[in-house]
Protein backbone atom coordinates (compact mmCIF):
# COMPACT_ATOMS: atom_id res chain seq x y z
CA UNK A 1 0.00 0.00 0.00
CA UNK A 2 2.65 2.44 1.03
CA UNK A 3 4.21 1.86 -3.06
CA UNK A 4 1.07 2.88 -4.41
CA UNK A 5 0.37 6.02 -2.40
CA UNK A 6 4.32 7.19 -3.24
CA UNK A 7 3.50 6.62 -6.90
CA UNK A 8 0.38 8.20 -6.98
CA UNK A 9 2.23 11.42 -5.09
CA UNK A 10 5.07 11.14 -7.52
CA UNK A 11 2.38 11.38 -10.34
CA UNK A 12 0.99 14.02 -8.72
CA UNK A 13 3.83 16.04 -8.41
CA UNK A 14 4.49 15.40 -12.19
CA UNK A 15 1.44 16.50 -13.20
CA UNK A 16 1.80 19.56 -11.72
CA UNK A 17 4.98 20.21 -13.00
CA UNK A 18 3.94 19.23 -16.04
CA UNK A 19 1.07 21.63 -16.38
CA UNK A 20 3.08 24.63 -14.46
CA UNK A 21 5.58 24.42 -17.44
CA UNK A 22 2.84 24.42 -20.38
CA UNK A 23 1.19 27.78 -18.45
CA UNK A 24 4.46 29.45 -18.34
CA UNK A 25 4.98 29.09 -22.42
CA UNK A 26 1.59 29.47 -23.10
CA UNK A 27 1.13 32.99 -21.55
CA UNK A 28 2.90 34.63 -24.52
CA UNK A 29 1.58 38.64 -25.01
CA UNK A 30 -0.88 39.21 -27.81
CA UNK A 31 0.31 41.63 -30.40
CA UNK A 32 -0.77 45.36 -30.74
CA UNK A 33 -3.19 46.25 -33.73
CA UNK A 34 -0.27 48.78 -34.68
CA UNK A 35 2.04 45.45 -34.63
CA UNK A 36 -0.16 43.93 -36.53
CA UNK A 37 -0.47 46.82 -39.31
CA UNK A 38 3.20 46.43 -39.22
CA UNK A 39 3.11 43.17 -39.88
CA UNK A 40 1.15 42.60 -42.39
CA UNK A 41 2.47 45.68 -44.30
CA UNK A 42 6.06 44.08 -43.92
CA UNK A 43 4.26 41.03 -45.63
CA UNK A 44 2.55 42.99 -48.28
CA UNK A 45 5.54 45.19 -49.59
CA UNK A 46 7.57 42.14 -49.67
CA UNK A 47 5.97 40.48 -52.82
CA UNK A 48 4.33 43.26 -54.74
CA UNK A 49 3.93 40.83 -57.56
CA UNK A 50 1.44 38.96 -55.08
CA UNK A 51 -0.83 42.44 -54.81
CA UNK A 52 -0.84 44.13 -58.45
CA UNK A 53 -2.14 43.07 -61.41
CA UNK A 54 -2.75 44.20 -65.16
CA UNK A 55 -5.66 43.69 -67.55
CA UNK A 56 -6.63 46.44 -70.13
CA UNK A 57 -8.10 46.02 -73.91
CA UNK A 58 -5.90 47.32 -76.58
CA UNK A 59 -6.65 48.79 -80.31
CA UNK A 60 -4.16 49.34 -83.24
CA UNK A 61 -4.30 52.96 -84.55
CA UNK A 62 -5.08 53.89 -87.37
CA UNK A 63 -1.56 53.28 -89.45
CA UNK A 64 -1.34 50.15 -87.87
CA UNK A 65 2.34 50.14 -85.97
CA UNK A 66 1.46 51.05 -82.70
CA UNK A 67 -1.58 49.64 -80.25
CA UNK A 68 -3.25 51.89 -77.60
CA UNK A 69 -3.40 50.49 -74.55
CA UNK A 70 -5.72 51.19 -71.84
CA UNK A 71 -4.40 49.23 -68.72
CA UNK A 72 -5.79 48.96 -65.37
CA UNK A 73 -3.74 48.33 -62.76
CA UNK A 74 -5.20 46.70 -59.24
CA UNK A 75 -3.53 46.74 -56.10
CA UNK A 76 -5.05 44.14 -54.20
CA UNK A 77 -3.26 44.95 -50.78
CA UNK A 78 -4.75 46.47 -47.45
CA UNK A 79 -2.42 47.98 -46.56
CA UNK A 80 0.82 48.44 -48.55
CA UNK A 81 1.20 51.15 -51.17
CA UNK A 82 3.13 50.64 -54.44
CA UNK A 83 5.28 52.99 -56.77
CA UNK A 84 7.03 52.58 -60.39
CA UNK A 85 4.64 49.47 -61.50
CA UNK A 86 6.57 47.37 -64.63
CA UNK A 87 4.09 46.06 -67.02
CA UNK A 88 5.88 43.55 -69.44
CA UNK A 89 3.58 43.33 -72.69
CA UNK A 90 3.66 39.79 -74.05
CA UNK A 91 2.98 39.77 -78.01
CA UNK A 92 1.27 36.53 -79.48
CA UNK A 93 0.84 35.42 -82.96
CA UNK A 94 -2.05 33.85 -84.52
CA UNK A 95 -1.06 30.64 -82.74
CA UNK A 96 -0.44 31.61 -79.03
CA UNK A 97 3.36 31.54 -79.84
CA UNK A 98 5.65 34.48 -77.85
CA UNK A 99 7.09 36.87 -80.73
CA UNK A 100 8.62 38.70 -77.95
CA UNK A 101 8.32 41.19 -74.75
CA UNK A 102 8.99 44.92 -73.59
CA UNK A 103 8.73 46.47 -70.33
CA UNK A 104 7.10 49.52 -69.35
CA UNK A 105 7.75 51.12 -66.63
CA UNK A 106 4.73 53.21 -65.05
CA UNK A 107 5.65 56.17 -62.52
CA UNK A 108 2.46 56.51 -60.28
CA UNK A 109 1.68 55.66 -56.87
CA UNK A 110 -0.97 52.23 -56.30
CA UNK A 111 -2.61 53.11 -52.66
CA UNK A 112 -3.74 49.73 -51.07
CA UNK A 113 -7.32 48.25 -52.59
CA UNK A 114 -7.13 50.15 -55.46
CA UNK A 115 -7.80 50.23 -59.02
CA UNK A 116 -5.74 52.84 -61.59
CA UNK A 117 -6.49 53.52 -65.43
CA UNK A 118 -3.52 54.34 -67.66
CA UNK A 119 -2.77 54.53 -71.35
CA UNK A 120 -0.17 53.52 -73.20
CA UNK A 121 1.02 53.83 -76.84
CA UNK A 122 3.49 51.02 -77.39
CA UNK A 123 4.50 49.63 -81.04
CA UNK A 124 3.19 46.78 -82.99
CA UNK A 125 5.22 44.42 -84.92
CA UNK A 126 5.17 41.73 -87.32
CA UNK A 127 2.50 38.98 -87.13
CA UNK A 128 1.49 40.14 -83.57
CA UNK A 129 -2.40 38.54 -82.97
CA UNK A 130 -3.02 39.40 -79.84
CA UNK A 131 -0.58 41.25 -76.23
CA UNK A 132 -0.74 40.31 -72.83
CA UNK A 133 -0.09 42.80 -69.60
CA UNK A 134 1.81 41.35 -66.53
CA UNK A 135 3.22 43.10 -63.88
CA UNK A 136 6.43 42.02 -63.46
CA UNK A 137 7.60 44.52 -60.56
CA UNK A 138 7.07 47.12 -58.72
CA UNK A 139 8.71 49.21 -55.59
CA UNK A 140 6.81 49.70 -52.46
CA UNK A 141 6.30 53.19 -50.86
CA UNK A 142 7.54 54.04 -47.73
Amino acid sequence: MKITKAIYAILFLAVIILTSCNNSGSSSRQKSPEELRMELKQQEQSNPNNYLSAKGNYKKNFWGDKFNVSCVITNTASIATFKDAVVRVTYYSKTNTVLGNKDYTVYEMFPPSSSKTIELKIDNYNDVNSIGLDIVKSIPAQ
